[in-house]
């Protein structure tokens, strides 16, 4: 395993934008995204029902990206978390090469 492949360094962020959220991914330390894409048909902010975090991670794997496992936990919205003092859903992600090394 590389080290680049052996990184859990990548968040994926769904934040709230004049209409929708707009969904990133950057590399933990960072705000330059490594992806990113414009959700505008989706509801304003507050809402993220269930629904809607199924769809960002499927908006993930066309990106590239795939939320890791073990992030969804019960206290978790299919492993996105609220951003805390944000307008915004995070969860962390890694590509399908990292997801794969990991033997996922």
């Amino acid at each position: 395993m590389t080290t680049e492949s052996a990184r859990r360094d990548l968040t994926a962020i769904c934040t709230a934008a004049d209409s929708g959220y707009i969904l990133r991914v950057v590399r933990d330390g960072t705000s330059e995204p490594l992806a990113e894409k414009d959700l505008t048909h989706w509801p304003d902010w507050p809402a993220f029902p269930v629904d809607a975090a199924h769809a960002a991670g499927s908006e993930l794997v066309m990106l590239g990206y795939m939320i890791w496992p073990d992030s969804i936990t019960p206290d978790s919205l299919l492993g996105w978390q609220p951003v805390p003092d944000g307008r915004g859903w995070s969860a962390r992600v890694g590509t399908f090469d990292q997801l794969q090394d990991a033997g996922i």
